[in-house]
């Protein structure tokens, strides 16, 4: 759920309550509730806990927080555009080869043919030889 910069302020000021600048599971889950009437199940609320702790010191910083909701929407965006840049035949799908010009960008130092079978073996999860938006995105989260 990304967040304009002022509504993970406000969100980061309803959640942090003892002012300690970080964020237990259980602050977050009040202010969730506070903030958004969410009714959320302490598992919804767990994954989310974790999605957004990084260090996995099972407390969340404002820096993880802000970086989760504010910078999240930048890095969804860079995905988008490098996905549409390499949809040479704009079908909504990265074949075989597309995936291989763009992996052959990043990938100096490696085999391009090792690196291109291993991203589909762990990208392509429908397994239908090529790569939709959905499964390129998720790869990279």
């Amino acid at each position: 759920m990304p967040l304009t910069p002022q509504q993970a302020e406000e969100f980061w000021s309803c959640a942090d309550c003892d002012g300690n600048g970080k964020m237990t599971i259980k602050e977050l889950k009040a202010a969730m509730t506070t903030k958004y009437n969410a009714n959320l199940s302490d598992a919804d609320v767990a994954k989310i806990f974790c999605d957004i702790d990084k260090s996995g010191d099972s407390v969340i910083t404002k820096e993880e927080f802000m970086d989760e909701m504010v910078n999240k929407v930048s890095r969804s965006d860079g995905l988008c555009k490098l996905f549409k840049e390499f949809d040479v035949s704009g079908d909504g799908q990265l074949s075989k080869a597309e995936v291989g010009k763009l992996l052959a960008r990043f990938f100096k130092e490696r085999d391009p043919e090792e690196i291109l079978e291993e991203f589909l073996q762990y990208a392509d999860t429908s397994k239908d030889g090529v790569i939709t938006y959905e499964e390129f995105e998720a790869f990279f989260r």
